[in-house]
């Protein structure tokens, strides 16, 4: 396990999303996650939304929501401390995920406003960004939603285990894009519907078996689907509900990840609150709902499995709280979620091992 951790906390910023964040905040994290040590607050272009390391983990860059912008920043490799580096636009409207190729030298960004993924330069030595390489607008029906599907709205860019293609669910669209993603072009080379209305947000595979597992925000429903590797193809097998039975509210799916051993299925629900994990039968790939608990705040819209510490870490978008789980092979501790930091309008947490002094 790590001597402990550097947290970079991305945020919104924005009064038109009602929040009042102040840029990037980086902590010194101890081993068990418990102890949080405010180190510095960068200022930012608005709504540093959601926060990735390069592959070198040297360099930080954020998509900045509602704008047309992303920006990057040095981490400093004695102090954890962040210095920007550059910034750039990115193709498209609210920018709202990212990914770096293999090469580590482009940056992929579904663009939530106005239905196009694209793909920026990205500097691996210097950590400046370019221009961008490529752009691909996403073709469909729109889904039958009058308010959250009038367009396309990818929400999601990741590859598979052997990162041969790139997924791009789309939440407007009721589909599943599958991409090829190679020296800054994007091909965009098939996709699968979704159920009407499912509203497909994030995708996360199994990391040995061919199986990838979907949320859905609007029904808050979690979708497994068997994955060919070679072809990339998705094929649904099964949806299953992810909010317990005594719950009678109105919801929405935000965040998704496997548990590190494989044999769970976590997510978190907005409206609700509540983080929920599911089962996968060892045999079969197929989910159960097996847990669901108060996520301990509200909105949380992000979550992290940190695996060297067995824990969970909940963004709490509207308490301006990050929370912490214990993760057991039962599921989330029964204790529920604890307290680590108070941050305002917290979206994203992205956690680096700290740099070890004797090297």
């Amino acid at each position: 396990m790590p001597s402990g951790f550097l947290a970079y906390v991305g945020c919104y910023t924005t009064a038109e999303r009602h929040a009042h964040g102040d840029g990037i905040n980086v902590y010194h994290v101890n081993e068990t996650l418990t102890a949080w040590q405010h180190l510095q607050t960068m200022p930012t272009p608005d709504n540093p939304s959601f926060l990735s390391l390069d592959r070198s983990g040297q360099f930080l860059c954020a998509v900045h929501g509602d704008r047309n912008h992303i920006s990057s920043y040095a981490i400093d490799p004695c102090t954890g401390l962040i210095e920007h580096r550059s910034g750039a636009e990115c193709g498209g409207q609210n920018p709202v995920h990212l990914a770096f190729d293999t090469a580590n030298r482009f940056i992929a960004i579904p663009n939530y406003a106005d239905g196009t993924v694209t793909s920026v330069s990205f500097d691996a030595a210097t950590g400046i960004l370019g221009v961008v390489t490529s752009s691909e607008t996403l073709p469909g029906e729109r889904g039958p939603h009058r308010i959250e599907q009038h367009c396309s709205h990818p929400h999601g860019v990741t590859f598979d285990p052997a990162e041969r293609f790139m997924y791009v669910p789309d939440k407007g669209l009721d589909r599943i894009f599958v991409f090829r993603f190679h020296e800054g072009h994007l091909r965009c080379v098939s996709s699968v519907p979704t159920r009407e209305g499912a509203g497909p947000r994030h995708i996360a595979f199994h990391p040995t078996k061919p199986c990838a597992y979907v949320i859905n925000e609007l029904d808050c429903t979690v979708t497994f689907y068997g994955h060919d590797r070679e072809t990339g193809e998705l094929t649904p097998r099964q949806t299953v509900l992810a909010l317990p039975e005594y719950y009678t509210g109105n919801g929405r799916g935000a965040e998704i990840a496997l548990s590190p051993d494989g044999t769970s299925v976590l997510v978190s629900l907005r409206g609700a609150d509540i983080l929920s994990v599911l089962s996968i039968d060892d045999d079969t790939g197929m989910l159960l709902l097996t847990q669901s608990i108060d996520s301990g705040g509200k909105t949380p819209r992000f979550f992290s499995v940190v695996a060297s510490a067995s824990t969970v870490l909940v963004a709490h978008e509207a308490s301006d709280t990050i929370g912490r789980a214990a993760l057991t092979m039962q599921g989330l501790d029964v204790a529920g979620i604890q307290h680590c930091a108070n941050i305002a309008s917290p979206s994203c947490i992205v956690l680096k091992p700290e740099p070890d002094p004797s090297i």
